[in-house]
């Protein structure tokens, strides 16, 4: 009998934290993919970037359909958005994280050496470890089975009222799955932004826009979006290396705002492709 053992899987894994400071702190800077708080304004200022409807990057389904789900998570129940993306296979395109990249999902690239104003209360800033393996891991079946590997990796995004900040600080890049909801013509668009060692982006706060009241024509009614993203493919890059995990930090809410400004979260069951860089769904 072999006597040889094995390693458990790493989903993720929750390191030390910081709370931020926005009062006396109200700047935040990137040194090299690690987050700083500033009182004063260092290297260069930026602005978060505005949302533009018109942008649109990512692989595009159409005659899409989404209802609600329940999740009866061991007892205590909450709801999440199940979509259809009509397709027995997802595909995500492989896209690098520029300044016009990410602002296409509502984002903001803060390069090493920017900084901008970051006010923004019930924050937390939390190293975290990302194993490979973290995208064929289910939130939504259940305490119990947390453990369980699934076959294959589904689709898993959100977005909420508060901001969030992704660090990409390893010796490869971050891997953060985005999307661009359109909900009142059934489209979504769907990349991976691959995250340069050393940058990060800035998600800003994001709401439910308000249904429209009366039918608007197609092009008015596709200017209303919903930006989603998602971090549990952040080690995409391991895939294809002897390196099982990746190490990044994280803004996040605090567990009173997580709790009180809850994030929507989204599922799509089918199986999902996440190319690398060189194949023909990557963009420069």
């Amino acid at each position: 009998m072999s006597n040889e053992a094995f390693d458990a899987p790493i989903f993720i894994e929750d390191g030390p934290y910081i709370d931020l400071l926005p009062r006396e702190y109200p700047y935040l800077y990137n040194d090299h993919g690690h987050g700083k708080q500033l009182r004063l304004a260092f290297g260069t200022e930026i602005s978060i970037a505005k949302d533009n409807p018109d942008l649109e990057r990512g692989i595009k389904y159409k005659d899409i359909s989404h209802q609600p789900k329940i999740i009866p998570n061991d007892g205590h129940p909450y709801q999440i958005t199940e979509f259809d993306f009509k397709t027995p296979e997802v595909h995500y395109q492989t896209i690098t994280a520029t300044k016009e990249s990410v602002q296409a999902f509502g984002m903001t690239l803060l390069k090493s050496g920017e900084c901008l104003r970051f006010e923004y209360e019930g924050m937390i800033m939390a190293q975290y470890t990302y194993g490979k393996w973290a995208g064929h891991q289910s939130p939504y079946i259940g305490g119990r089975r947390r453990r369980e590997l699934l076959t294959y990796n589904p689709t898993d995004l959100e977005f909420h009222d508060f901001p969030h900040v992704f660090f990409s600080q390893d010796d490869k890049p971050l891997v953060i799955s985005v999307a661009r909801w359109r909900p009142y013509v059934q489209e979504i668009s769907l990349a991976d932004l691959w995250i340069a060692p050393g940058d990060a982006i800035v998600v800003p706060p994001k709401t439910r826009p308000a249904p429209p009241t009366e039918k608007l024509p197609y092009d008015i009614a596709r200017r209303i979006i919903i930006d989603l993203h998602g971090n549990r493919n952040s080690a995409l890059a391991c895939w294809g290396t002897d390196k099982a995990a990746l190490t990044t930090t994280t803004i996040l809410g605090n567990q009173h705002t997580m709790q009180t400004r809850a994030p929507n979260y989204h599922e799509e069951l089918r199986p999902t492709r996440h190319p690398y860089p060189g194949s023909k769904l990557f963009e420069q």
